[in-house]
């Protein structure tokens, strides 16, 4: 009589387990079902402003559908090559969202990233008319037109195979930027160091217009002096002039 109702503990228990092994289960089920979870990606470390994105900063997860608002990256070829905002950083742990992400062309410092050693950049104000087809990235030649009294304008070029780094509006915005204005403003050429001075004098005495190079996507060499140029030889003499005037009397 005891070994039956010791048997039948063991069968109540049994089946008691199997009953809630069967509601973990289904519980399990029913809740991932209802949180839906979604593959994200956090970041494996504190990035700081204005870092490229790589794949080392990921971590794989995943998480409830619910908690990830509309604006995050999912995928991770939406978030490796852009960069971190210049002003903010992503702490660990962070999932992506799009506010805290920029292309490279977005970066306010854009232009900057692009100039190669030896070189900065130089700014002119623009527009419509003056700029044409022009755009970034495209090689253009400098053209000077210089008044003289009583004689018609010098002019010619005097940079051959300038590199335009961005075209922006006047807020210093880039045209395709959907908060700017889309029109033309100034144009940010990159230039050699030492060729600040005579754009300065140019720009000073004489009015400068953009026109595209010959061969306007040639990386060859970029920003020479047109030293065939009359308009390059009058700049120049000018400038030595100045530099010969400014030097302090000897004692």
């Amino acid at each position: 009589m005891k070994r039956i109702l010791l048997m039948k503990c063991i069968m109540i228990l049994t089946v008691f387990s199997i009953m809630m092994g069967l509601n973990y289960v289904t519980a399990r089920l029913f809740y991932f079902k209802q949180i839906n979870l979604q593959k994200t990606y956090i970041a494996s470390r504190n990035i700081p402003p204005r870092t490229r994105i790589t794949a080392d900063d990921l971590i794989e997860m995943e998480v409830a559908a619910d908690y990830i608002l509309p604006y995050a990256y999912l995928a991770k070829e939406d978030i490796i090559g852009k960069y971190t905002d210049i002003q903010g950083m992503i702490p660990a742990g962070s999932v992506f969202y799009k506010s805290m992400l920029k292309e490279e062309s977005e970066l306010p410092d854009h232009a900057i990233l692009q100039l190669k050693e030896g070189q900065t950049a130089y700014v002119l104000e623009t527009d419509i008319t003056k700029l044409g087809s022009i755009i970034a990235g495209q090689r253009v030649d400098v053209h000077v037109a210089v008044p003289r009294k009583d004689e018609a304008p010098l002019t010619g070029i005097l940079l051959e195979n300038a590199r335009v780094i961005s075209i922006k509006d006047h807020k210093g915005l880039s045209l395709d930027d959907p908060e700017g204005t889309g029109v033309p403003y100034f144009v940010e050429l990159a230039v050699k160091k030492e060729q600040l001075d005579i754009l300065t004098l140019a720009d000073a005495i004489g009015e400068i217009r953009l026109f595209s190079a010959n061969d306007p996507y040639n990386t060859a060499a970029e920003a020479e002096f047109a030293d065939d140029s009359p308009i390059a030889a009058y700049l120049q003499n000018l400038e030595k002039n100045k530099e010969e005037k400014e030097k302090p009397n000897d004692l």
